[in-house]
């Protein structure tokens, strides 16, 4: 196979789950899209349904006084999206906002020389469409947020309960652990955790190269390597669509409209957000109003456009576009991204007679490293996510999901047929280079400017060359010298020393990708107060990743659905909602 040939398989059965949206089979997990009168008043509207927004809509209307307008861009999450296995099929798709990057030096290995940002349009947002890992970070993330807010209540000890409110841990062996007490049994989001016998001599092979293999990377101390816990519970994706509106579809106060496209923030003569602008899926304009808060959700890459289309912004940018200056902020700017390196072993020969693919549990095995180079440190450097394949799996995931040229994915494919693959995404945790979001124009149906600005800071790409570096010495592992298994080659590296500095560098700067892990761009400190509050205006808040003003050590999606929580909290201590 091509990867021509494996991208247009893809593409075939996409097709055929298209079809299937006719029946709407999934409309009975969610909520019904609500009938509102143009010109309705809520007590709060929430822009955006996503992994935070669902969670604050859930929680407020637990107050059953208490009124909720949620309006998402999106509809249901399909059948594709419910069943775990069929992750890979919500590309590109109209549950995907479909945004790319523009061209940068650092994407020339990728098709068009652009990142394709994977967005989730639908309820539960990119929790709908993402890869499902729950992992909640490192407690120095959080003690960081802390000091950078001058809040403690931002730090591990005081948010961990968060994340154990909303957490339904299955797995009795964790629960019976020395971690069990860093765990939650009782709230919305089902989590379990993968316990595969592929994953075993990937985890001897990293030990014996001196990395701790623990039980959970999800209590106090993360470094180590382990088998992934993932939003997976009783067969479906636990979304916080699924998790969190699903249990909440019934409330007479809940209201949630879908394909509805908010396009502006209303404010009145004192500067209170009191309504917004929204087109329906008949493209009308239409206006709802809220007399407590309208509390913006719409994630890291929708919050700080809309934003900036209601005058909050940049001034220089405001101006640029000819929109009114309400408030002068740095929105959009400090976007950040983990920035894998794609890392191809083939190993051992592949059977094929191995089980097909249960579509109710997780499509391919997964290892998670966090790794701290110096052995002191107690927080990780960066983290791998590894997995365990058949080389038309791995094909897939080069030509299709992160979306490599062809020549590289098929040197992929031509060194590994007939042999396992571990393929590795090697993740550094804290880069120093900042990306921003612009807006194209004044019209909100426009895509955004998305510049990640890729090792713009120098001293980047050296920390990832370490990394990388380290992550090779696993083919010094007696598994890895057995099967003789060797780090595929980029194409255009080949002429170069291989392990010298330039060497890494060149392989870097090709295989470099994104985990459409962002965040930041709307963040505590500069843009919006340690209450999630809007500087410079009042009844506006933000309560999603962008928030963020440091990415976590991981996967972000747990601490999104974490910061739902704890925003949810500060708006019912505010409006005394209990």
């Amino acid at each position: 196979m091509e990867a021509a040939a494996a991208v247009a398989n893809i593409r075939g059965i996409q097709l055929i789950f298209q079809a299937l949206t006719v029946l709407a089979m999934t409309a009975y997990l969610f909520p019904p899209n609500a009938k509102v009168e143009d010109g309705a008043t809520f007590h709060y509207i929430i822009v955006g349904a996503g992994s935070a927004g669902s969670v604050v809509a859930s929680r407020l209307t637990e107050h059953e006084d208490v009124t909720v307008l949620l309006i998402e861009a999106g509809d249901d999450p399909p059948l594709q999206s419910v069943l775990p296995a069929y992750l890979s099929y919500l590309k590109q798709s109209q549950w995907d906002w479909n945004y790319t990057s523009i061209p940068d030096w650092t994407q020339k290995c990728h098709k068009g020389g652009v990142l394709d940002v994977i967005r989730g349009k639908a309820l539960g947002g990119s929790s709908s469409i993402n890869f499902m890992l729950y992992v909640r970070g490192d407690p120095n993330d959080f003690n960081t947020w802390a000091d950078i807010t001058n809040d403690q209540s931002w730090n591990y000890n005081n948010i961990l309960r968060y994340f154990m409110k909303s957490e339904r841990l299955q797995d009795h062996l964790i629960l019976s652990s020395e971690t069990g007490i860093y765990h939650g049994t009782d709230g919305c989001l089902g989590v379990t955790k993968q316990w595969n016998n592929l994953t075993h001599k990937y985890l001897h092979a990293n030990h014996e190269i001196g990395h701790k293999i623990v039980f959970d990377t999800n209590g106090r101390d993360t470094l180590g390597y382990n088998e992934p816990m993932f939003t997976i519970a009783d067969g479906y994706r636990q979304s916080t669509a699924y998790s969190f509106l699903g249990p909440a579809k019934d409330r007479g106060n809940l209201f949630v409209l879908k394909n509805t496209l908010v396009t502006k923030i209303i404010f009145d003569d004192n500067n209170n957000a009191v309504g917004v602008e929204a087109l329906n899926d008949k493209q009308e304009k239409k206006v709802y109003k809220a007399t407590k808060e309208v509390i913006i959700s719409a994630g890291t890459i929708n919050t700080p456009q809309l934003l900036i289309l209601s005058g909050i912004g940049p001034k220089e940018h405001l101006v640029e576009l000819g929109i009114p200056v309400r408030v002068d902020l740095p929105v959009g700017e400090n976007l950040q991204d983990h920035f894998p390196i794609i890392m191809t072993y083939p190993t051992e020969k592949w059977s094929s007679t191995r089980k097909p693919i249960n579509p109710h549990s997780e499509p391919i095995p997964l290892l998670i490293g966090f790794v701290a180079l110096n052995k002191s440190q107690p927080y990780p450097d960066y983290q791998t996510i590894s997995t365990i394949s058949d080389p038309d799996v791995a094909l897939g995931l080069c030509s299709f999901t992160l979306s490599f040229n062809d020549d590289i994915c098929n040197n992929i494919y031509k060194e590994s047929v007939g042999k396992e693959v571990y393929t590795v995404l090697t993740s550094p945790n804290h880069l120093k280079s900042r990306g921003r979001i612009l807006l194209r124009s004044r019209d909100p149906k426009d895509h955004p400017l998305i510049d990640f600005n890729t090792y713009s800071y120098e001293q980047d790409l050296d920390s990832v060359i370490d990394y990388m570096k380290d992550v090779d010495r696993i083919t010094q592992s007696t598994y890895f010298q057995h099967v003789n298994a060797k780090l595929l080659t980029p194409t255009g590296c080949e002429e170069l020393a291989f392990g010298s500095r330039e060497y890494w560098s060149c392989y870097a700067k090709c295989m470099v990708t994104t985990l459409w892990h962002y965040a930041g761009t709307s963040a505590m400190g500069s843009v919006v107060d340690s209450r999630l509050k809007v500087y410079g205006v009042h009844k506006l808040r933000v309560v999603d990743a962008s928030i963020m003003p440091t990415i976590t050590s991981g996967n972000i999606n747990a601490p999104t659905i974490m910061i739902g929580e704890k925003g949810a909290e500060m708006i019912k201590e505010d409006f005394h909602c209990y």
